[in-house]
């Protein structure tokens, strides 16, 4: 599988867990505006008889400031939220079934650039399934897969190494490196107003 399908499972995977999400981002947005609204027109009620154009002013300004505050906190909410889904999508991907799974590590290790002996560090969790009989099918003439003895820390996902050269193909690196592209796409599933 290339690093093309793997960028589109993770963009699929963290739609799906923004927009289980967005709902309820939206409702706490409009709570916060309705508890706002309440408070600003009892100010305005109490005010009213004593500093009536003085009051106008301040809520005005008020208004303008709480909006933009508000606008602020959704904005890093929605981004908290896409990372969040992003995460998970990166998680899901790690979670696959043994054949998904190596069809995965299968297109990292075949858009492997290094040639020679290549050790390839898996993560602990990838044990079972990513064997050294399992790395010896997919050599070839031009590069020889070998298991490494150490391990990464990642989840899912490979670092190929070849002398001093290490090609780190993770599924946090990669998320990490298509991260800013995936949160531009993932906007429009979570937008920061309700659209009519």
């Amino acid at each position: 599988m290339s690093l093309e399908a793997i960028v589109k499972k993770i963009l699929q995977d963290a739609e799906h867990e923004a927009a289980a999400i967005r709902d309820e981002a939206e409702a706490e947005s409009r709570k916060a505006e309705s508890e706002h609204t309440r408070t600003i027109e009892e100010q305005y009620s109490r005010e009213l008889e004593r500093l009536k154009t003085r009051m106008m002013d301040l809520r005005k300004r008020k208004e303008f400031h709480v909006r933009m505050e508000a606008s602020r906190k959704l904005m890093n909410a929605r981004r908290s939220l896409m990372d969040k889904a992003i995460a998970m999508a990166v998680e899901n991907l790690s979670s696959l079934g043994d054949e998904e799974y190596l069809g995965l590590i299968d297109g990292l290790l075949s858009g492997c650039g290094l040639s020679g002996e290549v050790s390839v560090v898996i993560s602990p969790a990838d044990g079972k399934r990513i064997t050294a009989a399992y790395l010896k099918k997919r050599s070839d003439s031009k590069v020889k897969f070998v298991l490494a003895e150490e391990s990464h820390s990642a989840t899912g996902g490979i670092i190929l190494r070849s002398g001093k050269i290490s090609q780190n193909a993770t599924f946090s690196m990669i998320a990490d490196l298509a991260h800013e592209e995936m949160i531009m796409k993932l906007a429009s599933a979570v937008p920061l107003e309700e659209e009519e």
